[in-house]
């Protein structure tokens, strides 16, 4: 599937990542419907997920993965902590919230409200596609049942164990635990992180006051409507022009409710969802945190295991020369025990040389492990970071030139409508 690029080649078509199903398949959430079970007590929602081929079948030699099912919100759910866990270094598309707003949307204070279900619909749907243009998340098994099994699908999901992947200290960082060498790109990731949050939710907020004083305005205009109308009423020579004007009035105020529907579709959802994403970007700068916490531990440990085995030799050679072992500056039961009963014999010290060696051994590929564990995974985070900001320019592009364009409908409308109460006004 095709895309139009942004920048200094306006205009040039290019295809989604390689590897993405989007080059292939075309998906989409046609439908909802509302549901009850005998299993549950309370009715649910469940959305149709339509999975197509552009071409009109799957490739040669590749199985047929159109299909139509209903999934549950909770399922998708399921998939991305799935997502989450299994692919770490990835910054996986946050899901539409679970519970939204309802009265600064002016919308009922019920979950099965059709506008509160339409704009769950669209957030779901945009996390099906966010996966689907990505090249590593598209190929996962478990992802593409997700679009074509109608059965037994939670139960492979549950067969990969993926809870165990996730490290609970994620939940709660302790503030004891500090790190001497922080990766700055992963700061300056968690920084940029907070700044896009406390951003997104700034403009949100000055949108809302704006939505509602816009509002306000265009529906207080139904009063000039309604005003005009009855005044032509007793009005022989002016009564046409003067309802003609009442209908101006109505009009414009009634337009006013489509046109910020769509600006919610077109600047104000999408802008909720970088907000989440936010979120999903510090959780990532802590997946690296905790490991190069981890790191640093291991080489502690293996600091400590040398300093050990740098004593024990000391002691070694003190032994073999017949000399008092020295003393170290630190005090330890070992130190008192050779004052009470004497340094202990060379065969003592060949065992514990032996024993320390092989837990320097294990201590160094533990180190070894971790670090290659944390590169690799810098490494996928970098580029997964890069793929996103490319991402983040061109929506936000998109999502402002919307607002924009919403700004200036609502601008035309307000010119038109006036323009048309001026010639009727000439016309009286």
């Amino acid at each position: 599937m095709a895309e139009v690029d942004d920048g200094e080649s306006e205009g040039r078509v290019r295809y989604f990542p390689e590897g993405s199903l989007l080059n292939t398949m075309i998906l989409s959430i046609t439908d909802s419907e509302k549901r009850a079970s005998e299993y549950i007590k309370e009715p649910f929602t469940v959305y149709l997920i339509e999975s197509k081929y552009i071409d009109g079948g799957p490739p040669a030699g590749d199985p047929d993965m159109s299909c139509n099912l209903w999934r549950r919100y909770s399922e998708f759910e399921l998939l991305r902590n799935y997502l989450v866990a299994t692919y770490p270094a990835v910054i996986v598309p946050p899901l539409p919230e679970k519970r939204i707003n309802l009265s600064a949307l002016r919308l009922a204070a019920d979950k099965f409200d059709p506008d509160f279900i339409e704009k769950r619909r669209t957030g779901l749907e945009n996390f099906l596609l966010r996966c689907a243009a990505h090249g590593q998340l598209s190929q996962d098994p478990i992802f593409l049942g997700f679009l074509n099994m109608v059965e037994g699908w939670k139960d492979s999901v549950y067969a990969t164990n993926f809870n165990s992947k996730v490290d609970s200290r994620l939940r709660s960082l302790s503030a004891s635990m500090s790190l001497k060498k922080p990766d700055r790109r992963f700061e300056d990731m968690k920084h940029y992180a907070d700044n896009l949050g406390t951003s997104v939710a700034s403009m949100l907020k000055v949108r809302q006051h704006i939505i509602e004083s816009t509002f306000s305005l265009h529906k207080n205009h139904a009063g000039y409507g309604k005003t005009l109308s009855e005044w032509s009423t007793l009005e022989k020579e002016m009564g046409d022009g003067l309802q003609k004007a009442g209908h101006y009035m109505d009009r414009l105020s009634a337009s006013v409710d489509n046109v910020l529907e769509d600006d919610e579709l077109t600047f104000a959802d999408p802008l909720k969802e970088y907000q989440l994403f936010a979120d999903v970007l510090k959780m990532v700068a802590k997946k690296q945190w905790l490991r190069q916490y981890d790191l640093e531990k291991a080489e502690e440990a293996l600091s400590a295991k040398n300093k050990q085995r740098q004593d024990l030799e000391t002691q070694k050679q003190a032994v073999a020369a017949a000399t008092p072992v020295p003393k170290t500056s630190n005090f330890s039961f070992k130190g008192l025990s050779s004052m009470i009963f004497g340094a202990e014999t060379h065969d003592t010290l060949e065992g514990k040389s032996s024993v320390l060696d092989e837990q320097i051994q294990e201590a160094e590929a533990a180190v070894e492990a971790k670090r290659d564990d944390l590169e690799l995974f810098v490494k996928d985070v970098m580029t997964d970071y890069e793929r996103f900001k490319r991402q983040e320019v061109r929506d936000l592009k998109a999502i402002l030139a919307a607002h924009v364009k919403t700004q200036i409908k609502l601008c035309k409308m307000g010119m038109s409508t006036w323009q048309n109460m001026k010639e009727t006004a000439q016309s009286l």
